[in-house]
């Protein structure tokens, strides 16, 4: 093996650099970006983030535009045009992002980008050979692009690992204080230069329009037929087999074999389309057989997929999540029928899919509106349903006030509406969806408050407001947390509060300080300390506290302020005010104070029990007159 000389390498380098600037210009970009935040980690800006993606956007984008210019002949004004309509759409992707982080912020932007990203990508599979009836010539490009890509993403892992294995022996044997992230920023730019250029480097201007079998690559060839094939086969056969066993016994299909089943589908499309030269050879009868049945095959699959699909969005209405894995289904379906009729030309993959997925990211027929408008139906019918939402109206909302430290604070009690478990989860649910992919713009209305002014107005609060379990408790009904959906009683709830300030307390009026660390775990244990003072759970009462010292005892019962806790907060974990969490009790003895840091509270079937609390005991000595 000869190796290019350093003037080669030179030459392919500048030669790479006219032929593909702009995506190698994306590259260095998204490489001296990507160095900077790793430095600046955490940033608050939203902007530093958009920018990287629009970077990383830019490389496949002009690459595809200036193949597309070499194959089709552009002039220098053509191209030069085409350049410049690449640069407005990276600039409506950048600014079609959040600019920071507010309320209003959801997934959608995110997801859309995902689309275009995973479009463009199709694009540079299909679009030099648009219009182009060459199949093979076709084959050949995407095989060079196929090898190359793998070849550079081994070839850049080998740099990584071998640099940061380097500077790891030089950090610990000279002791040379090298930081984390340089770690980081050698992934960076490894991948984002030098994996970009490499790649670039290895496309040729003119390809075979003819493939032979000597030309087909022998390690495709092994890889294709001795391990994508059998795996391929076997992944058949288990979901032939699950969907023997629901036919059998009559269970309805678990929605996770909707994302197998595309999963699978994508593979032996992927396969059949690296042995599409076999296709053409007398050698390779039996491949041409599996191409026929494979189309066939999957057509009982991809009805598997629209029953269970269609059975969750019956019972639980259309996402993003699941308009997707229908689209998929559509397009298999157009894909499985296409070979069953003995159509052959290859580019229609790529390209049908980059159309659907296109046309599925906008219009009121797209994934994000269609989506949003059926679970706000869905919300809207349950709240119809129990008088919750009349006339477009929330019915006895809770009305809230700002809290002197930025907080909201209720008007009266919460949680005064009561739905059936199963409905009040799928409330729940609704909205913690809506919060995170489409925003809950059309909610506001149904409130007589301006809700979302309110929420504005808590951003000096050092805790953030959860915006669904805000609206959810302003319709005077219970938040219930996802992970608290999966394993859910209604016998049984745990209520958690940490504070997430400091204590700022005069203590010159009181005698004595203490810290205090007890529970439930510890009540029957005798004290371990020789203080004056000692505080315990009582053992009966599990909502009274009793104050204990040489001569004599106080008791105090709690059960007033841990029901107004679980009236404000219900279960889970929550950050709170300390000035929530502070406690005065008074006798003709002493006067006492209890500035806790966290406290669990548990509620079985109505019983209270104070499980633990954590914090500080003030007590002040009352003197006889």
């Amino acid at each position: 093996m000869k190796f290019p000389s350093i003037a080669k390498l030179q030459k392919d380098g500048t030669s790479t650099a006219i032929r593909f600037p702009f995506s190698l210009l994306f590259g260095v970009l998204a490489a001296g970006l990507s160095i900077y935040i790793i430095e600046t980690e955490p940033i608050d800006d939203l902007w530093f983030l958009n920018l990287l993606l629009t970077f990383a956007l830019g490389i496949p984008l002009y690459f595809c535009i200036d193949v597309l210019a070499e194959r089709k002949k552009f002039t220098t004004m053509q191209r030069q045009l085409a350049w410049v309509i690449g640069l407005l759409f990276l600039g409506l992707i950048y600014f079609s992002f959040p600019s920071e982080d507010t309320l209003t912020n959801n997934r959608v932007p995110y997801i859309r980008y995902a689309i275009y990203n995973l479009a463009i990508h199709l694009m540079v599979a299909f679009l030099p050979y648009f219009g182009s009836d060459n199949q093979e010539g076709f084959w050949n490009y995407n095989k060079i692009l196929f090898i190359r890509l793998i070849t550079g993403i081994y070839y850049s892992l080998v740099i990584v690992i071998g640099i940061d294995l380097a500077l790891l022996a030089i950090n610990t044997l000279f002791e040379v204080n090298i930081q984390g992230e340089t770690y980081a920023q050698i992934f960076a730019i490894t991948f984002g230069v030098f994996n970009t250029w490499f790649f670039l480097a290895g496309i040729p201007k003119f390809f075979e329009n003819k493939v032979t079998l000597e030309d087909y690559p022998k390690g495709l060839k092994i890889f294709t037929q001795f391990i994508l094939i059998p795996l391929l086969l076997i992944y058949l056969c288990i979901l032939y087999f699950y969907g023997a066993k629901i036919i059998i016994t009559g269970d309805w299909p678990k929605g996770i074999v909707t994302y197998m089943i595309v999963a699978i589908s994508v593979l032996g499309i992927f396969t059949n389309l690296l042995l599409y030269p076999y296709q053409q050879w007398k050698e390779s009868g039996w491949i041409k057989k599996f191409h026929g049945a494979y189309y066939l095959l999957l057509i009982p699959l991809v009805t598997l997929l629209f029953f269970a699909i269609g059975i969750r969005i019956q019972d639980y209405g259309l996402t993003v999540n699941r308009y997707i894995i229908t689209l998929m289904g559509i397009w298999l379906t157009f894909i499985c029928i296409y070979y069953s009729f003995g159509k052959k030309n290859i580019k229609t993959i790529p390209a049908s899919l980059a159309l659907f997925m296109i046309l599925s990211s906008f219009g009121p027929w797209g994934m994000f509106s269609l989506s949003e408008r059926n679970q706000r139906n869905r919300l809207a019918g349950i709240l119809t349903e129990n008088k919750i939402l009349v006339n477009d109206k929330i019915q006895n909302e809770v009305n809230w006030v700002l809290g002197e430290k930025g907080s909201l604070k209720p008007l009266g009690e919460l949680r005064t509406k009561s739905l059936q478990t199963e409905k009040l989860n799928e409330v729940n649910s609704i909205l913690q969806y809506l919060e995170d992919y489409h925003g809950m713009e059309n909610i506001y209305p149904w409130f007589e408050q301006d809700l979302y002014s309110l929420m504005e107005n808590t951003t000096k609060s050092p805790v953030a407001i959860n915006p669904s379990k805000f609206l959810i408790e302003s319709m005077g009904l219970t938040y219930v947390p996802y992970y608290q959906m999966l394993n859910e009683s209604d016998s049984f709830k745990e209520l958690n509060l940490v504070t997430y300030e400091d204590f700022e307390v005069q203590i010159s009026e009181y005698d004595y300080l203490l810290h205090i660390n007890i529970g439930a775990w510890n009540q029957d244990k005798e004290s371990l300390t020789e203080r004056k003072y000692n505080l315990e759970v009582d053992k009966d009462g599990q909502t009274n506290l009793i104050l204990k010292w040489a001569d004599g005892q106080m008791t105090f019962d709690l059960s007033n302020d841990l029901k107004d806790l679980l009236n404000l907060y219900d279960g889970g974990y929550h950050e709170v005010n300390s000035e929530e969490l502070v406690i005065s009790r008074k006798n003709e003895k002493l006067e006492i104070k209890l500035l806790l840091k966290s406290m669990t509270i548990r509620n079985s079937e109505g019983k209270l029990t104070l499980q633990s609390l954590e914090g500080l005991l003030l007590v002040n000595e009352i003197q006889e007159e």
